[in-house]
């Protein structure tokens, strides 16, 4: 009987259940080991002990695609200091060149066979609500391999 119900009435997932079941949790896991290689790529700028936080974003509730990391930095890390540190560690300008979207990051580095960019963004007194003052580097792909279209990274 609750089949029939389900098929003729639709049956929605309990709270708490989006993007939980079939690709929706692929597209968690996914974002899950994106996230993992975003970090590694930073850890050796941003060690642990030069980390306030680190948040994790995932667009598998909409979009069902696309993972990223927000890293707040040790308040006595400074732009410049940092942007030096990346460029030392084998990071480069972002050339238009390089992939479409390439351009939204300030420096990218090849890591394996991916290519991951970071963009550094000073949040101040009239940051959004939930968001602390300092200094962030956003992290996420480069190399436009999981979009729309689907998962295409390597």
């Amino acid at each position: 009987m609750m089949v029939l119900a389900c098929a003729l009435a639709g049956c929605a997932s309990g709270p708490g259940d989006e993007g939980m079941s079939g690709s929706g949790q692929l597209c968690v896991d996914r974002a899950k080991r994106e996230n993992a290689l975003y970090l590694q790529a930073v850890s050796a700028v941003l060690a642990s002990d030069k980390r306030v936080s680190v948040d994790e974003w995932n667009g598998c509730d909409s979009a069902n695609n696309g993972a990223a990391l927000s890293v707040l930095v040790s308040p006595e890390l400074r732009r410049d200091a940092l942007w030096k540190a990346f460029v030392e560690a084998g990071w480069s300008p972002a050339s238009a060149a390089c992939a479409p979207g390439c351009t939204d990051f300030q420096l990218v580095d090849q890591v394996d066979q991916r290519l991951i960019g970071i963009a550094i963004k000073e949040a101040t007194d009239t940051a959004p609500e939930g968001r602390h003052q300092g200094l962030w580097v956003e992290v996420a792909a480069a190399d436009s391999c999981w979009d729309d279209h689907g998962y295409r990274c390597s």
